[in-house]
């Protein structure tokens, strides 16, 4: 049976890592370890986590130099086969582990399962629903999979070959893990699940702001181009990449999720990116 190793990284995230954890024992997968790496919270974090004794395998609460130092320390002491990496606002939908685990012993060539996911509120209540997008061999920084982390699963060998977060990302360390992936392990060992896998909460303390990309974000867009050498975004070639990423972007979410949500998806971007590019 394949075990499961799943990373929390937290930081005075008392409030939701309850339901963080309750989803995965809700999985009823009977291999899983859960590795908690708690930034030094000073909140009722580790008095929530205590009350889930066995199902948590590790917890470590000390200072760390931020999510992606936490990430790789999480990782470095996982045993299991399968890896998955959860923030501690955020669950995990019913069923994700079983789907994930009949994709991967079915199938001992795909190095990689993801699937769609939804946003939650602060109260837990479903705001919508996100499909994710066909694996392609990225040419930008941010051409991924329309994925969330937690509807992401990838096998041990996938994150040796990975290596480590990149401890100057502080935003977009997902975009970096699933462009390694891509490109490491090429789309065809990928495999997208129509099932929902996991749930990512929008709340009024979270990292990752919902409102338009910043120049922090930006900068870390900036950052990956160049760190796998990857065309500028304003150059002709990097519109052109960009483009062709739109019009699939266009197509599988038409497919997916028809009309109604395509053309959500298309307002959600123009808001947050302020224009086409």
């Amino acid at each position: 049976m394949l075990r499961f190793s799943i990373v929390i990284p937290s930081l005075n995230q008392g409030r939701f890592i309850g339901d963080a954890l309750r989803s995965i024992a809700a999985q009823g997968h009977p291999a899983v370890e859960v590795i908690i790496r708690d930034g030094g919270s000073t909140d009722d974090t580790a008095a929530v986590v205590q009350g889930f004794g066995p199902l948590v395998t590790h917890f470590v609460s000390e200072p760390d130099s931020g999510q992606s130092d936490a990430l790789n320390k999480g990782f470095a002491q996982a045993t299991g086969d399968l890896f998955g990496w959860m923030n501690a606002d955020d669950i995990y939908l019913p069923g994700a582990f079983a789907e994930a685990a009949r994709i991967f012993e079915a199938n001992p060539e795909v190095m990689v399962v993801y699937g769609n996911w939804v946003t939650i509120d602060a109260a837990g209540h479903q705001i919508a629903a996100h499909y994710a997008l066909q694996a392609r061999r990225p040419h930008f920084s941010y051409e991924n999979l329309d994925t969330y982390n937690q509807a992401l699963f990838w096998r041990r060998e996938a994150h040796e070959r990975f290596g480590r977060f990149d401890e100057h990302l502080h935003r977009l360390m997902d975009d970096d893990l699933i462009l390694a992936l891509l490109l490491n392990e090429g789309p065809e060992r990928f495999t997208r699940t129509d099932s929902f896998l996991g749930a990512f909460r929008i709340h009024e303390a979270q990292k990752t702001p919902d409102a338009a990309i910043d120049e922090k974000h930006r900068a870390e867009q900036e950052y990956l181009d160049k760190k796998y050498g990857f065309a500028a975004a304003d150059s002709l070639r990097g519109k052109c990449y960009r483009l062709r990423y739109r019009w699939h972007q266009l197509c599988d979410s038409l497919v997916a999720g028809g009309l109604c949500y395509t053309l959500g998806k298309a307002r959600e971007g123009l808001r947050k990116r302020r224009g086409l590019w």
